[in-house]
Order: structure tokens, then C-alpha cells, then sequence
């Protein structure tokens, strides 16, 4: 090399270099035990068996890490098991998954003609049929229209939906106090309103949207008013707005 005369750069020759080795690597160690999965765990599940979501994952012992999509594990599980509301997947190397899923709440069971029972989930799917409700302290729900009942698949029904959403929500201690639900059916020009029957065997009517405070304002201001007088009807709009009328009929009174 002449004196003075500068040495040509060297970065090209040792990037290549490094890119070379670093796909020996990678493919060595996409090929290598270490890149397998060796072990699958689920949590978070209280009614469906773990091997079971694990299996409706489609993450298996053996398969390449790099293959696990969660977000194809979650829409897999969700499918399968309408209990569950989310999956969660994650990979730790080397080989470890853990599946956290979330389950939905079992919030009522609906009552249809003809003694049949069905499990509602929080979203009004129907998770499952059963023989009868011995055993069970869930709230009891008779609806009056016309219901599409199918296990895995949503009621179509709002009033229905945002039931069984707002009772999951409800204080367990106010429903001790309730025998039933009824979701009346809505009659041209007439007001559509809910009903809880009491375990005294008054009726509650309100407007849907307005069950805990319904509930809330029966056990704090009627209650103890009702002791001692007929089963009747307790129309229920707001905590300043409640009145109690003891004919029975169908004939809702005006608001006063």
C-alpha cells in the first residue's frame, strides 16, 4: 500500500458478514427443539375444562412458537365456548404459552312453556339447556314474547339483552327478595314495562333500563309499607315517583 493513501471501508464486507450468520442462526434455531412448544397452560377458566379450551386453541405441543396467532387463538376459543368473552395469549421462550381467558357471567335462566330451562350469559347468548333449576340460585326470568332460543347463539331480543346485562350487576343480596322476573309483552299504545314478583308475592312493574334502582328503592321505601297488606301491584318510576295498588287486574292505574 502506497504511503499516505487511505484504507478502503470495510462496513459492506462485515454487514454481510453478520447478515450471513444471523440467518445460520435463525434458521438453525427455527429448526432446534428451542423453537417448539413445549408446554400449553390456561387460566381464568371456572365452568369449561382447561384441556378443552386448550384443544379449541389449536396450540399444540410440538409446533413452532413463531405459528401461535393470538389473535387467531382468541376468535378460535370465543367460537367454540360462547362462555368465554376474550382470550388472551402469551409465548414466554422458551416453548411456555399461557391462554388467560375471561368468562362471561352466567346471568339468569329463562323459563319457556312447556318446562324448559336455558342458562343465559351475561350478553343473553344462551349457554346451555337444563332439566331444572334445582340447585341453582340464579334469577329466573319469564319473557312473554316470542323467543328464538338456541345454546350458543344470542337471544334477538333487546328487552332480553339488556336484562340479563343489567342483572349481572345487581346486589345478590337484593335479589334474595325476588322470586321472579317477567318481561312483559309491549302492546300497541301501552307502556312496555318490567316485572319482579317479590317472594311475598308482590308485583314490581318499572320501565326497563331501571333495575338496580328499582330494586334499590323497593327494599328501602316499600318494604316495610307492604308488610301486612294484600299482594298488589307497586309501579316503580323513580324514588319520588312510586305508587302501590292492590287490584290485581291488568289495568295499569294513571300516575298521579
Amino acid at each position: 500500500m502506497v504511503a499516505g493513501q487511505k484504507r478502503k471501508p470495510r462496513w459492506k464486507a462485515l454487514t454481510l458478514l453478520f447478515v450471513f450468520f444471523a440467518g445460520v442462526g435463525a434458521a438453525v434455531f427455527f429448526t432446534s427443539p428451542l423453537s417448539k412448544i413445549r408446554s400449553v397452560q390456561v387460566i381464568g377458566n371456572s365452568q369449561i375444562p382447561a384441556d378443552q379450551i386448550a384443544s379449541a386453541s389449536g396450540v399444540i405441543v410440538g409446533m413452532n412458537f413463531w405459528d401461535v396467532k393470538p389473535e387467531n387463538v382468541d376468535k378460535q376459543v370465543r367460537e367454540q365456548y360462547p362462555l368465554i368473552a376474550k382470550a388472551d395469549v402469551e409465548v414466554k421462550f422458551p416453548g411456555h404459552v399461557t391462554i388467560a381467558v375471561a368468562e362471561k357471567p352466567v346471568a339468569a335462566v329463562l323459563v319457556r312453556n312447556g318446562g324448559m330451562f336455558y342458562r343465559l350469559l351475561s350478553d343473553a347468548t344462551v349457554y346451555d339447556a337444563i332439566k331444572n333449576t334445582n340447585g341453582t340460585n340464579l334469577p329466573l326470568i319469564i319473557a312473554q314474547n316470542t323467543l328464538e332460543v338456541e345454546p350458543g347463539k344470542q337471544i334477538p331480543d333487546r328487552d332480553v339483552q339488556e336484562f340479563c346485562e343489567q342483572l349481572v350487576s345487581v346486589d345478590r343480596k337484593l335479589l334474595e327478595h325476588i322470586s321472579h322476573f317477567e318481561i312483559r309483552k309491549k302492546e300497541d299504545k301501552k307502556e312496555n314495562l318490567w316485572s319482579a314478583w317479590t317472594v311475598e308475592g308482590f308485583e314490581i312493574r318499572f320501565p326497563p333500563g331501571n333495575l338496580a334502582t328499582t330494586l334499590d328503592v323497593y327494599m328501602k321505601f316499600w318494604k316495610k309499607e307492604l308488610e301486612g297488606k294484600l299482594p298488589g301491584i307497586i309501579y316503580i318510576y323513580s324514588e319520588d315517583e312510586a305508587w302501590y295498588d292492590s287490584n290485581r287486574g291488568e289495568q295499569q292505574p294513571k300516575k298521579e
